[in-house]
């Protein structure tokens, strides 16, 4: 175990070895008092030259090491992790405002993620599929681990959406470069400690946290970095797509969403509401895949709106020391992306606050935003259709099934979507015609590794977790040679 004071979250961590940052000075933020609890010097593109440069030097020899001997030090990470689980926790309360509970199932998630992938390629540990006769010929495809890997991860996950790409890395025999968010880089940097304890070579892993135009460019347009994978907003994702193309780089994005929760008439309308509370206020609605617009049959439309009411004032907001169900936004610039993309909404005809709509009541320090709820009468409203990344719910009726889809399916994304009914057969159906990546039904957004992430239209391309990311980080090579 890595006592508490042993985690480095002041500097970088390049070949094997941790170092000062030459770039920015930058203040980490609690989001719940507003106060510094950690300033550190960020990476520079210098930096970041250096961290690639480490990483292309280890991959030959790392990629050349057996899935078994990977798998080794993936179980090792994830034994690390265990140990520090309470450490780890309360790293993504003081960072992150998180209530215990939620930073609680984060540890939990980056443990399973590793020991998931460490035992897929022990259990798996061969990169061909079976031989192939062609015309005479002894055909065999193999796969190749793809390079060098830079990994660039969001604030409102950290160290959970590292682990997404991180442990599927390693285990295909990647070397990389991982980007933290600035703003949340206190459990990433311990996540990097106890890697460092794991004994990796040097260069396999380094960490690089600074800002993203500066060191998140150079990752991107390095030509010795063969694969990025970011996890972030839709601009920026666009925004690397276009400098991946200068070097024609293997790219995977995971976007965002503006998800759909579809409640028929014959739902259990108790389950129903506890469905939609933890779609949308998990997290304070920091989530790529929350269900923040709510279609519910207008059949039972005004007792279920009245009863989601009463159920969402009851919300505790505050700070993870007072038990709150609800924690702050993540920052002082994203609270206030919020609150101006919700006034700009409300003051355009076709919707009505029914619940919160702004600041916690009473708030006089950290990024508190109310549980909000809103009644939408157009579809083509842009608190409707676009993404707003807090914990604020839109929702609409529907007289018909098909209605219920056409409208869920009127987006430009598609991540995620969760269908309540008590029809087997309607929950089936439904499910099938849903242009989203994940479905649940019935059910809460339980994401494990053993499954897949990723969604439709504007919210992915390509995905993560199970096989699908171990492949996203491994070249095909068919060999054809005489039989």
């Amino acid at each position: 175990m890595i006592a508490g004071g042993d985690f480095m979250m002041n500097k970088l961590y390049i070949n094997g070895h941790w170092v000062e940052g030459t770039g920015d000075t930058w203040d980490v933020v609690c989001p719940v008092t507003e106060e510094v609890i950690q300033r550190l010097v960020l990476g520079s593109a210098a930096d970041m030259d250096d961290a690639i440069e480490a990483a292309s030097s280890a991959f030959m020899k790392w990629s050349r090491t057996s899935p078994a001997h990977r798998a080794e030090y993936l179980q090792r990470i994830a034994l690390g992790v265990q140990e520090n689980k309470g450490l780890l926790i309360d790293l993504q309360m003081r960072n992150s405002g998180k209530p215990f509970a939620e930073a609680e199932i984060d540890v939990d998630a980056v443990i399973d993620t590793f020991s998931y992938y460490a035992e897929l390629i022990a259990k798996e540990p061969q990169s061909h599929e079976e031989s192939i006769n062609v015309i005479g010929f002894r055909g065999e495809v193999t796969r190749e681990p793809i390079g060098v890997a830079g990994l660039i991860s969001p604030w409102n996950f950290p160290m959970v959406t590292t682990s997404w790409k991180l442990a599927p890395a390693l285990a295909a025999g990647c070397t990389v470069v991982v980007k933290p968010s600035e703003y949340t880089p206190l459990a990433e940097m311990a996540l990097a400690s106890i890697i460092d304890k794991a004994g990796l070579p040097p260069g396999v892993v380094n960490f690089v946290p600074g800002l993203g135009h500066i060191v998140g460019s150079k990752l991107v347009e390095d030509s010795r970095v063969s694969k990025v994978s970011f996890t972030g907003s839709g601009a920026v994702g666009k925004s690397i797509m276009k400098q991946a193309a200068e070097t024609v780089k293997n790219v995977s994005l995971e976007l965002g969403g503006k998800s759909p929760i579809l409640v028929f008439a014959d739902a259990d309308i108790d389950e129903a509401i506890e469905l939609v509370v933890a779609g949308i206020f998990y997290n304070a609605g920091q989530i790529c895949s929350a269900t923040s617009r709510l279609l519910v049959d207008e059949n039972i439309a005004a007792d279920f709106i009245e009863r989601l009411s009463d159920r969402v004032t009851v919300i505790s907001v505050g700070a993870p020391s007072e038990d709150a169900q609800m924690g702050p936004l993540v920052s002082k610039t994203h609270f206030q992306r919020v609150v101006d993309s919700v006034e700009r909404g409300l003051a355009l005809p076709g919707a009505v606050a029914r619940i919160g709509g702004g600041a916690v009541a009473g708030s006089s320090r950290g990024f508190f935003f109310a549980p909000t709820v809103i009644e939408i009468l157009d579809s083509t409203h842009e608190l409707w259709q676009e993404e707003i990344f807090g914990p604020v719910l839109c929702y609409m009726t529907f007289a018909s099934e098909a209605e219920a889809i056409a409208l869920a399916n009127d987006s430009k994304y598609g991540l995620a979507a969760t269908v309540v009914t008590g029809c087997a057969n309607r929950a089936r159906r439904v499910s099938r015609n849903l242009e989203a990546g994940f479905v649940t039904i019935n059910a809460p957004q339980i994401v494990s590794p053993r499954l897949s992430w990723g969604g439709y239209k504007e919210s992915s391309l390509g995905r993560e977790l199970g096989r699908f990311g171990l492949s996203s980080f491994q070249e095909v090579k068919s060999i054809l040679s005489p039989i």
